[in-house]
């Protein structure tokens, strides 16, 4: 049998209907003196994160925290989203080929976008990509279909696992590219950046936060940007930043992208995975996937259709956007369901309390070992690197096996990168510095 609740106002109009001014009166019948206070010794009212912390140590897991960052990070998950997601409308997420039987799909897509759009600071986002590394590649053609030239210069300090990706499709002989070098302070040397474009660049790539977990300075990179006429493409592999930090859009991004896995996407071996794109409405055409649009129907009703999908399934193969077919169509709906759950209000307060116990962790580490940091000045989000004088897949194996804590991710031979989320507390981030300094001796 379901459960539907209703709200404050519909409870007091049903018991108003019956002539009870409030629940209590409910159980009038039933004489006082047999009458149990049953509500006088339950505890205040905890969130979900709560009872889940409370509840973990009788599940004996393999890891009790997990620290570890990079390319997935672990992030709170409303228990709402399974059984949703379970339904049986939900149960393929097949490309929408007919709007009319459709219209469930389509709307939630467009929801996707809508909210993606927001929090990246565009005006156009698509209906999602395959993942984070194959969107920065997307992006990277699209800047040269845009400025009509065949090179690209990439950040050295973007994801190996992304760098990966590029060397793959490179391979191909899609475009050109060159790295440019970062600077002392983590960010993009400026003036690495300068000398490396030639007549031939089309745009510059950068990771913010980066693979260190330095926020990158966007503004800067968009006036060199500028002086030289490229494009300033800015990937995020960590979607939470873009709930405290200024959208990259807002800040001269020409185009955004990145993975989603953040947003209500467990962790698994591999994926999945969920990519996002967006740009301005004057590059819009040149954006890879689909893009899903309001109209009305014959009889004025709102509905949604896919507006454009320039892909070599839909148009002719020679002008075509993109070969990948694949919308992640699933973990776009639970992004979806993630962001409406939390709303813009918790979304922001799961990014400071990361925010707040990653600045927390550096101070801690600083303060109470030797542990050297990398560019222990510059602005961070929710990660950072550790250098360990011992191999950094020892402190780890030895944190697992003494606390069930996953201390970062083995990042070098001798380097951790450590990533903080919402569902920790200032206790959890006090043990975890207490396991990596005794795991490095």
């Amino acid at each position: 049998m379901k459960y539907f609740p209703i709200s404050p106002d519909q409870e007091r109009q049903r018991l108003e209907s019956i002539g009870f001014s409030g629940p209590a009166d409910l159980f009038r019948s039933i004489p006082e003196e047999l009458r149990v206070r049953t509500d006088a010794n339950l505890p205040a009212p905890a969130s979900e994160i709560e009872i889940r912390r409370e509840y973990a140590p009788n599940q004996d897991p393999g890891i009790v925290h997990n620290f570890m960052g990079g390319n997935g990070h672990f992030h709170y998950i409303p228990s709402i989203i399974d059984p949703l997601i379970s339904r049986g409308e939900f149960l393929t997420a097949y490309t929408p080929y007919q709007p009319e039987v459709s219209q469930g799909t389509l709307q939630a897509m467009f929801e996707f976008q809508s909210m993606m759009a927001d929090l990246m600071g565009v005006e156009v986002s698509n209906a999602s990509l395959y993942d984070g590394s194959t969107a920065m590649i997307e992006a990277a053609m699209m800047a040269v279909r845009v400025k009509r030239k065949d090179k690209v210069l990439f950040s050295d300090a973007i994801h190996p696992e992304y760098l990966e990706t590029l060397e793959t499709y490179s391979e191909g002989g899609i475009f050109n590219h060159a790295m440019v070098a970062t600077g002392s302070t983590g960010q993009l040397d400026l003036e690495s950046l300068r000398a490396t474009i030639d007549d031939s660049t089309a745009a510059i790539v950068i990771q913010s936060p980066n693979y260190s977990g330095i926020v990158e300075d966007i503004a800067a990179v968009k006036a060199v940007a500028q002086e030289k006429d490229i494009l300033v493409i800015v990937t995020v592999t960590e979607a939470m930043s873009l709930a405290l930090l200024r959208s990259p859009g807002s800040l001269g991004a020409d185009i955004v992208c990145g993975e989603a896995q953040s947003f209500g996407v467990p962790l698994s071996y591999g994926g999945p995975w969920l990519g996002f794109i967006g740009t301005s409405q004057k590059h819009m055409r040149n954006l890879p996937g689909r893009l899903i649009g309001e109209a009305k129907d014959m009889d004025g009703r709102r509905a949604f259709v896919v507006t454009l999908a320039a892909r070599e399934q839909h148009i002719r193969r020679q002008k075509a956007t993109s070969n990948i077919c694949t919308n992640q169509g699933l973990m776009a709906l639970r992004c979806t369901i993630y962001l409406e759950t939390l709303g813009k209000k918790g979304l922001r307060r799961a990014a400071e309390r990361s925010a707040r116990f990653a600045a927390l962790g550096r101070q801690l580490l600083r303060e109470q070992s030797d542990l050297k940091l990398h560019h222990p000045d510059s602005p961070i989000f929710n990660e950072f690197l550790v250098e360990t004088p011992v191999a950094a897949e020892v402190v780890f194996d030895r944190c697992i096996q003494a606390s069930k804590i996953a201390c970062g991710t083995v990042a070098g031979p001798n380097t951790l990168l450590c990533a903080f989320n919402e569902t920790m507390s200032p206790e959890i981030v006090r043990n975890w510095v207490l396991s990596i300094k005794a795991a490095c001796k």
